[in-house]
């Protein structure tokens, strides 16, 4: 999006201020969605002593910081400090935009809930679809960032259950892991 374009969104949903509520509902409503059914998630698993909750657990923790050192490294301006407007929900956070920390998150968690519960999976999918909108509608992150976000988050998800189905389920790990969760 352009700056003109930001700041059409901005002062669009300043003079509609249920727009704004709603946007701001949705926005946080999503990301508290994903993190408490993906703690929901931790919690079945482990009441169940599921061999799956360590992939479960580490995955999207390594995915987080993998994700978190990169945007670290790549320091991109965030839109409204680089364009210069005042997004919807003013926020001071200065670089780091690249890629989006909730994007990355989400479709980590989406994939990981995927591969234990399909439908979670998909429910959560489409919540980071929704975080990924709502990211860029207030401002906070251009377009690129988002998809960044979605594609490392999904990329290192799959990447990583790969790598714990190849490693924590072969023979010696799984009598391993499975005497661990069993005590």
């Amino acid at each position: 999006m352009t700056q003109r374009q930001y700041r059409a969104a901005a002062q669009w949903f300043t003079a509609h201020p249920a727009a704004k509520a709603l946007l701001r509902v949705v926005s946080k409503g999503s990301v508290a969605l994903v993190y408490a059914a993906y703690l929901g998630l931790l919690g079945w698993l482990g009441w169940h002593r599921d061999s799956r909750f360590w992939p479960a657990l580490l995955v999207p923790a390594a995915a987080f910081l993998l994700g978190s050192a990169l945007r670290r490294f790549i320091d991109r301006p965030r839109p409204y400090e680089a364009l210069d407007f005042v997004p919807v929900f003013p926020k001071d956070t200065q670089g780091q935009s690249f890629p989006s920390r909730h994007c990355f998150s989400a479709a980590a968690i989406a994939v990981t809930a995927l591969w234990v519960l399909p439908p979670l999976g998909w429910l959560l999918a489409a919540a980071a679809l929704v975080i990924a909108l709502c990211r860029v509608m207030v401002g906070h992150h251009y377009i690129s960032d988002v998809l960044a976000g979605l594609a490392f988050g999904a990329g290192a998800g799959w990447l990583g259950l790969w790598l714990a189905q190849r490693w924590l389920f072969a023979p010696t790990a799984t009598a391993l892991f499975g005497f661990v969760m069993m005590r």
